[in-house]
């Protein structure tokens, strides 16, 4: 049998969530958002745990999350796109409370659509800022509408080049590979450092941000 990470089997349940919540029921459901709302933060192995109980306890032996949650160990090295999964599932649990279950490619795009919505740089101002629009150390986001592409403005100093800073956690990100993922993580409410670790970029030791995308790439 192969063994994965747990995390890696909860990175197929946004695919299934429609049929997830609604095995689950509404009690179980609010749990799940609940510990949702936790991963990434200090208590992201209780976290895990629970969602990876939640889906033991609610789906039958056959369904795909469950058999997938069953060949994990809690304790494996964790493989996935971590930051994109999150991202992906705050989407839905916001969705949940909002107005219902939604198929999750509908999320992923409202999740790319916020993203898009932040302040950010054409090529041309980028170049003007001294560095290159092609450094994997840049999250570049491609509009959907066929508009190009752009870098967010949060990865600046204030008419300067990128924070060296943001490089070094955008690599930790792999932002290159998962721009969505790594742009959400900065735009987002971060449990360790209780902000939007966008906001904190200059306010906050260097050290404090590192530790923080550490965090969500290291073993459970």
């Amino acid at each position: 049998m192969r063994t994965v990470a747990i995390e890696d089997a909860i990175a197929a349940l946004p695919q299934h969530w429609e049929d997830v919540v609604t095995r689950l029921g509404t009690a179980k459901s609010e749990d799940l958002r609940g510990a949702i709302a936790a991963i990434g933060g200090p208590d992201h192995m209780a976290a895990v745990a629970r969602i990876a109980d939640l889906m033991v306890e609610g789906l039958p032996p056959e369904h795909p999350v469950r058999r997938a949650l069953l060949e994990g160990e809690l304790f494996a090295p964790a493989t996935l796109d971590w930051p994109a999964v999150t991202g992906a599932l705050r989407g839905l649990a916001e969705g949940l409370l909002v107005s219902g279950q939604h198929p999750g490619e509908q999320i992923i795009r409202n999740v790319a659509s916020r993203l898009l919505r932040a302040p950010a740089l054409t090529e041309d101002e980028v170049r003007q800022r001294g560095a290159d629009p092609a450094d994997p150390g840049l999250i570049r986001l491609d509009r959907p509408d066929g508009g190009g592409a752009q870098w967010p403005a949060f990865q600046f100093a204030p008419g300067s080049g990128p924070w060296s800073v943001v490089r070094e956690v955008n690599y930790l990100l792999d932002a290159a590979a998962y721009p969505l993922g790594a742009a959400d993580w900065w735009l987002s409410r971060n449990g360790w450092l209780d902000d939007q670790p966008s906001l904190l970029i200059g306010q906050v030791p260097d050290d404090r941000l590192i530790h923080a995308a550490r965090a969500i790439r290291s073993e459970v």
